[in-house]
Formats: structure tokens, sequence, C-alpha cells
């Protein structure tokens, strides 16, 4: 710009700068101190200035903030090498005002240190140096003569120790102190000036959402994408919630369904869904071998042979009603606890309930208590039993219900809390509870089927084993693993409360798990015993397998505690751990590539000419943790996906490290029941996890070429084929 050009350009950014007048700070210093959190000044002092103090209209000043960690103490860089650190500070360009920021901003080339990462893999960096950062700013024309109070609300810093990291917002940060000279100025840079006026004209992009390098990227107009969300460092700002919910609301009207979608995955629901009801199942057997309820099993069957008179009929009747009650009302507890569970599994506060409820269970399986119903309600029930015929055949099925509740329950709940974390939803088009109803009555059959086979069948009796000191084994084993549930829980719970685990994080629960099952297998070594076993001098072969495979698991977990030199976690091979992994919720580590603006990737798509590979996730769901952490990285997969603009659309809670500066958990929750609606409005389903691919149409329009039915992949060569598929369908 030349120097005849800079008058009429001053006028310019007067003019623009005009709607902003009510931005511009006339608050005497005195009443704009420093506010800094004590807990912070014991470990780190703050100071900013402004070079040169003192400068006239159009001119370039710098504005320098420095961070001075105390003795003990450090703090973080604004742009650290690993966009997955989250331990960062904020900082950001102001909004003009009496200074027009201008420029990138950069980390200072200090000497950042590195440690391995509290909770999940990687390296973060830190210095416990002083650390300055800089902002390049133009006086601007509006700015009234004197001194200003600059106040840089955009910057978050913190500071911390071993004990606590304390933030100090920016409106608390000294302000900037300049004293502004009336009258014309022959020290104006041209280049400067020319990018403050480019500030005013073009909405602010935030300095967080630039390269890890703080390299400044193309201004971006109002309205359109972020060119860096497509790849590297996707973080983003937190939307209003209405605003978020109205662009999903259009992207939801534009889209269209293919002529011949594909449709992959269906006999894998399907192998899913079967797979679920054998589970119930083997509960509802496993229920049978209880101190409580085997014994039982052969008393029962002969009263059945008693009342019959020798009556095959009879026999059949009398059975078939008796197996029918006892369906009925387990199936309708089970289904009752299956929803419920379901319903409520993503909460933290009834995650917290579930663990506790699986202490006690665990507890009452140890033989520390026992957990039974009223003895009144037991009483009423044997006494209606006794008239016999087919009413005291029901009220024998329920008195039995009743009594056996003291084992079943514990394994009862088990199933209902564990198949809570597998799945967090169902389909909405058929019907609703289709899954539930199907798991209740498996296990509730697979509960009441012996009485029904041995009172057809009484001489298959004799091959019963008999009763004694293994089901009390049993019972403890089964309470191992709800103890085991119970530390799933409390992570799960503590996930949807902090950002980052403090407590109950991935290592300490595997870690917790890995001491489980050394107990346990010691346990069936007979190394110590339970209030409620009986002596027993020698062990069975079958208890010996069943101890060295606990302690066989023990040590296959164990290497995944130590870190390697990278500082991530090693990784036992095979499908075992992969299952673990993913149950126990590993933390959220973005990958590259991944957006969770589903807006910024359709545009990014409409520029790169990809489809959409859209991911319905969740930070609870295992079945999306197995995919991600064991499917996605496998070679085939990841190349067919990297031909995709990939957008990951959370139900449950964004993580924080989604965003360039967590706006909360009430925020990132508020974001993901915006894309529950979506999932549901768009596909009519709110299974996790559902993948599906976009195509953008030259029309304005998004084609849906096709959705992945099946939940786990369970075929991983079948998944690259749709991706494949989805592809080539794309191209025409």
């Amino acid at each position: 710009m030349p120097r005849s050009a800079l008058l009429p350009a001053l006028f310019v950014l007067c003019g623009l700068a005009a709607p902003a007048g009510a931005q511009f700070g006339e608050e005497p210093l005195a009443k704009v101190a420093s506010k800094l959190p004590k807990e912070f000044t014991k470990r780190g002092d703050v100071t900013v200035q402004v070079v040169p103090a003192k400068a006239k209209w159009g001119e370039t000043v710098t504005v320098k903030v420095t961070v001075t960690p105390k003795s003990h103490a450090w703090t973080y860089p604004a742009f650290p090498t690993d966009p997955k650190q989250s331990a960062r500070n904020t900082v950001e360009l102001p909004s003009p005002s009496d200074l027009i920021f201008i420029g990138g901003v950069v980390d200072p080339p200090v000497k950042w240190k590195v440690k391995p990462r509290e909770g999940s893999p990687g390296m973060d960096q830190y210095t416990d140096q002083p650390v300055t950062w800089e902002f390049k700013a133009v006086v601007s024309p509006k700015a009234k003569p004197g001194a200003k109070a600059i106040v840089l609300d955009t910057l978050d810093l913190q500071v911390c120790d071993d004990k606590n990291c304390i933030p100090a917002d920016g409106r608390k940060l000294p302000p900037v102190e300049l004293l502004v000279e009336e009258g014309a100025s022959d020290r104006v840079n041209a280049q400067d000036l020319a990018s403050a006026l480019d500030a005013l004209k073009v909405q602010k992009l935030p300095t967080s959402d630039r390269g890890p390098n703080g390299s400044k990227p193309l201004p971006v107009p109002a309205g359109s994408a972020d060119p860096t969300s497509a790849k590297g460092d996707t973080r983003k700002t937190a939307k209003a919630v209405e605003t978020y919910t109205d662009e999903l609301k259009t992207i939801a009207a534009s889209i269209v369904p293919a002529e011949t979608a594909t449709d992959a995955g269906n006999g894998g629901a399907q192998t899913g869904l079967w797979a679920f009801v054998a589970t119930a199942a083997l509960w509802g057997l496993i229920s049978l071998v209880t101190p409580c309820v085997f014994p039982m099993i052969p008393i029962t069957v002969s009263i059945f042979l008693k009342q019959a008179h020798g009556s095959f009929g009879e026999r059949l009747k009398l059975a078939g009603v008796y197996c029918l009650t006892i369906i009925s009302v387990l199936g309708v507890s089970a289904f009752a606890l299956l929803k419920f569970m379901a319903w409520l599994s993503t909460q933290p506060v009834t995650n917290v309930l579930l663990a506790v409820l699986f202490l006690v269970l665990a507890l009452s399986l140890f033989g520390m208590y026992e957990i039974s119903l009223p003895n009144a309600l037991q009483k009423r029930l044997q006494a209606k039993q006794s008239k016999g015929g087919v009413v005291g055949t029901i009220f024998g099925a329920l008195a039995f219900t009743v009594i056996s509740f003291t084992c079943v329950a514990p394994f009862l709940g088990g199933f209902a809390g564990i198949s809570a974390g597998n799945d967090t939803g169902g389909s909405l088009i058929a019907v609703p509870t289709v899954k539930e109803i199907a798991g209740g009555l498996a296990f509730a059959t697979a509960f009441a089927a012996p009485f029904f086979v041995l009172a057809l069948v009484p001489g298959l009796m004799k091959a019963l084993p008999r009763s004694g000191g293994w089901l009390d084994s049993v019972k403890v084993v089964m309470g191992f693993l709800e103890l085991a549930a119970a530390l799933k829980f409390l992570r799960t719970a503590e996930l949807g409360v902090l950002p980052t685990p403090q407590y109950f994080t991935y290592d300490v629960v595997l870690g917790g798990w890995i001491a489980i099952s050394v107990a346990c297998g010691l346990y069936l070594l007979n190394v110590y015993r339970l209030p409620h076993d009986e002596e027993s001098p020698n062990i069975g072969v079958p208890r010996l397998i069943f101890a060295l495979l606990f302690l066989g698991l023990a040590l296959y977990l164990l290497p995944a505690t130590f870190k390697g030199q990278d500082g991530k976690p090693q990784r036992p091979a095979g499908t075992v751990y992969a299952w673990v992994e993913s149950f126990l919720l590993p933390e959220t580590n973005k990958e590259e590539g991944w957006s969770t603006d589903l807006k910024d990737t359709i545009a990014t798509a409409r520029k790169s000419g990809r489809p959409i590979f859209m991911d319905f996730t969740g930070e609870t769901c295992t079945n999306c943790k197995y995919n991600e952490h064991s499917v996605f990285p496998q070679p085939a997969v990841r190349e067919e996906m990297q031909r995709f603009e990939k957008v990951q659309l959370y139900t449950d809670w964004l993580p924080a490290a989604s965003y360039s500066s967590d706006p909360g958990l009430a925020a990132r929750k508020a974001e993901a029941r915006v894309n529950r609606d979506f999932q549901t409005e768009v596909f009519k389903d709110i299974k996790l996890p559902l993948y599906a691919v976009l195509m953008p149409q030259a029309d304005g329009k998004l084609k849906l070429i096709g959705t992945y039915e099946e939940g786990k992949i369970n075929d991983p060569a079948q998944f690259a084929a749709f991706l494949k598929d989805s592809l080539e369908k794309a191209k025409k």
C-alpha cells in the first residue's frame, strides 16, 4: 500500500470499526486491575505489556503475555505438537477494540519438555521456564486519546504442580496498558494496516483452530467452512444448541436416499440378536448352578411325579404350568431390567448406582450377607402351594421364584447391567423392544427348562451331579465377575463427569481386573477360603482348569499396564484384549482426519469431491470402541476409509478433545442430544454404532449411498467391501 493511500485507508478503517464502538474500552486503569486467583499466584506469575507503550492511530504495537511458573510448577503450550494433547493454554486473538489484533499466534521457541500423558497414550509438552506469547496489533482510529486498559478476554492460562492445575480466566489477567496519543503518525506499516482492514471485513477464525505450528490460514468469509477442518487439527468451537439444531435439521431435509442404497451387514445384525439371546440363556443356566436353586430341581420334579400318580399327561400339564409361571415372572423381571438398564446406562448417576448394586450383589455372593424377600410373602405363597393341583403348582412356582431370588438376582442384575454397556438403543421401526423381550424370555426359559425336561424324563435326574461345596465356589466366582463389572460402571460414571478421568482411569480399572483375576485364580486353587466355604483338602480337574484360566488372563493383560518408549501402552494381541479394551472404554484419542462437525465436513466434501463416512458413536458404547480400536486400524479398512471425509457424531456426550476449549459437560451433552435426534429423524434408528455414507450432489442435496447395519463389526473384510462398494456408487 503506497503512503498516499494510508490516510484514506485510515478513514476506511475508522468506518469499518464504527459498529464495534461499544466494544472499545474506556474504563480507567485503576478499575481493571489483575484479579488472578490466589492459588494461581502461588504457582506462577503473569505479566502483560505492550511495546511501545505509547502509540498513535494506525501504528503497530506488540502485546506480550508472559507466564512465569514458580518452583515445582509448570505451564503448557497453546499449540502442542501432538493435537491429541488436552493439557494446553488457550491463546486466541481478541476481537477488535482499541487495538485490532492481526496475524497469527505461535508458541515461543522455548525448550519444551515432555512427560507421559496421564490416562491415555502419548507425551505432553510442558515447561517450568518463563514463556511469552506475542500478539501484533494496530491502534484503531476509534480509540480516543488517553490511557487504555484492554482486557485479553480470549486467553485462558493455567499453571500446575503435583497437586492441582489452576486456571486463570483472561478477564482476570492484568490488562494491556496503552497510552493512545493524538495526531497523525509517520510510522504506519502499510502491510499491517491492510491486515487490520481484512480483520474487520472477514469473520475471525479462532487462533486455536490453526495448525499445530500456529501458522495463519487463509481468511475465511463469514458462513463458509474452515479449510483446516478436513485434516489435522479438527477441533472446533462450541455452537449454541439452537444454531446447531437448525444446522442438522437443514441437513436432514436435504438427504435423499439413493435408488439402490448399499445395505450391508443385515446378517450380522441378526447374528447379534441371536448372540444376545444365547448369552441371556447362558446366564439363565448359570443361575441354576447355585446353592438355593440346584438342590431344588430334583425335589420339585419329585413333587410332579407324586402328584401325577403315574399319568404322563398329568405330569406334562403340571410341569408346563410350573415352567410357564417361572417364565412369566422371571421373563417380565428380566425384560424390565434390560429395558431399564439400557435406558439409564449413559447417565453418570445411574452408573454409580449400578456400580453400588453390583458391589452389593458381589458381597452377597461372597457370603457377607444374603439378599431375600420378606418372610411373610414366602410363607403365604408356600401355604397356597400346599393345596395342590394347577393352582397349587402356580403358587409353588411363585414360591420357588421368590425363595430363589437370593441366588438369581445377582445373575439377572449382572446380565442386565453388562448388556446395557454393550448397546444403547434399538430399532424404532419394527418392535421397539424386540431385543429386550427376546433376552428376557431366553433367560427365563433357560432357567425353567430343566424342570420341564426332567419331569418328562425322570431318569435324567441320575445324571445330575450331587449338591455340595462346589455350588458355593460358583457363587464366589460370579461375585468376582460382578466386582469387576462394578469397576467398569464407576469408570463410565467418571467419564460422564470429568473431561479427563482422574480416579477410575483405564489403567486403574484394568489393574483392578488383573488383581481380581489373580484373586479368583488363587481362590479356586484353595489358597484361601471364604466364611461359607466347606473345607476341601483337594480340588477337581475342572476347578484347576478354571483357576489356570483366570491366572492366565491376569498374565495376559499385565503388559497393557506398561508404557513403551513412545509413551503408548503395550497392546496384547488377540480378540480377548480387544474385547476387554472396548468394554473398559479406553480414552478417546482424536484421530487425524476425523471431524465432529457435520456441516463443516459436508463443505469440505463438496470441495474435495469425496463421499462422507458418518459414524454415530458414543463415549460409553462398547461396540463402538471395539470397532474404532480393533477394526478401523486394520490396513484394508484404513486404506478404504482414507478415501472418505470422516465425521463422528457422538450421541451420549462429545469428548472434550473435540473442542478448542472445553465448553463444559452440559454443552457437550446438549450437542450429543441433537446428534441423537438427527440420527432418529434420518435413519429411524437409535442403535450404536451406526455407519452411513453420504455424497454431496450438485443441486445441494445429499444422497444417502447406504448404511452398514451390523453394529459390532464381526467381519472386517465385509466392512471394507461395504466401503469400497459405497465409493463406487458415489461416483455414479
